[in-house]
């Protein structure tokens, strides 16, 4: 798994079972009801706190109500993701669901290091599997540019990203070669068959 799905999210929030009106269940519902289709996850990159406020408090429009309530949304949001944290360590929550920094459902950062850890560990092994390596190579280039997004202020994500990217350049270049050798030995046998 790359990154996280809509059945991720809502098998972590179920969980949670937090009462209806409750200020942890109003947030979640509220970043939950902008994922309408797995679509529309991979355009989510950012919601703005201002705009999540008055689903959870009743401050209507009104700026100065809101930027009351900007400290009490941030220890909701941090109170929310080690409820989350804590489902993780029982296997709960099997995607590493948290709330970013961006106020969107997200993979935790250490989740993702590891599994750029382990493709880039498997990578140096030689355990990948070439034959699947193209989907792979096609779903890693999306979780790395939804990263990249996402993590632009993580200097460490960003380290991981770029050693990530050469490892993806150097398997690419690798079964670009296979293939042609692949081809050259199609050819041979053809020329063989020919005579």
């Amino acid at each position: 798994m790359l990154s996280i799905t809509l059945e991720g999210i809502d098998q972590a929030l179920s969980v949670l079972n937090y009462r209806s009106n409750s200020g942890k269940s109003k947030l979640v519902q509220a970043i939950r009801q902008h994922y309408s289709s797995p679509e529309a996850m991979k355009t989510l990159n950012f919601l703005d706190a201002d705009k999540l406020i008055p689903a959870i408090w009743d401050t209507g429009n009104d700026a100065n109500k809101i930027k009351s309530k900007r400290r009490n949304f941030s220890s909701i949001k941090s109170a929310i993701n080690k409820d989350l944290e804590h489902l993780s360590a029982k296997n709960l929550n099997p995607e590493k669901i948290t709330i970013s920094q961006h106020n969107i459902f997200d993979m935790t950062e250490e989740a993702k290091n590891d599994i750029l850890g382990s493709f880039s560990n498997a990578v140096k092994t030689g355990e990948v599997d070439l034959n699947q390596m193209s989907d792979l190579l096609t779903a890693l280039s999306e979780f790395m540019a939804n990263i990249e997004e996402t993590s632009k202020q993580e200097d460490s994500t960003q380290d991981i990203i770029q050693q990530i990217k050469q490892i993806l350049k150097k398997l690419s270049n690798t079964i670009l070669d296979e293939e042609l050798e692949e081809v050259e030995g199609l050819d041979e046998d053809t020329e063989e068959i020919e005579l």
